[in-house]
């Protein structure tokens, strides 16, 4: 059933107003005919079934990840009822692909740290850039990414993956150098 326009809030953000009980209801609504847990959090096909439900367009998940939907919630007065609910759907989509992101990039760290204990090499470090799609650094510029990438992740949800694989690199040059120290 299509969704309708109703009269935006008279106020500022209040739960008992009848504009936001109405979207907390529809999207209620669609996060059950998608499947979706209660997380909050939508994989593509749910996405898709939540939009179906409420003949919504989706958005690419493109457009669901930019900063503009995932990191900001939806609402009057910028949006009309229509948009807040499409809007906060895409945005449950965002955060999906983060979650699908982070467990790819533990995936990928276990992975590394099975076949590269100690860092990678030169050689490992230029076909895992390879083999990802990415322009390998110049040893020089590896410490300070890898540094970078440490402060990163402190404070990010996911580090860039360049920074990721030349903190791998990193601790192989670390390696290296003491493999060598301990040969002389």
């Amino acid at each position: 059933m299509p969704l309708q326009e109703i009269p935006p809030p008279v106020g500022p953000y209040n739960p008992d107003d009848p504009f936001w009980r109405e979207v907390w209801s529809v999207l209620a609504r669609a996060r059950i005919a998608s499947g979706a847990g209660p997380r909050g959090l939508l994989t593509r096909e749910e996405y898709e079934r939540a939009c179906a439900e409420l003949e919504l367009i989706p958005l690419s998940d493109e457009e669901c990840f930019s900063p503009e939907i995932k990191d900001r919630l939806a609402g009057p007065p910028e949006h009309s009822f229509v948009e807040t609910v499409s809007r906060r759907l895409a945005h449950d989509r965002g955060w999906g692909i983060m979650a699908q992101l982070r467990q790819e990039r533990k995936e990928l760290r276990w992975e590394f740290e099975r076949r590269f204990p100690r860092g990678m090499s030169r050689q490992e470090y230029e076909q895992v850039c390879a083999d990802l799609g990415l322009q390998p650094a110049p040893d020089e510029s590896i410490r300070a990414m890898a540094a970078t990438y440490l402060a990163r992740e402190e404070i990010e949800d996911l580090p860039d993956i360049n920074l990721f694989v030349a903190n791998r690199r990193d601790m192989g040059i670390r390696s290296e150098k003491r493999s060598g120290d301990w040969g002389a």
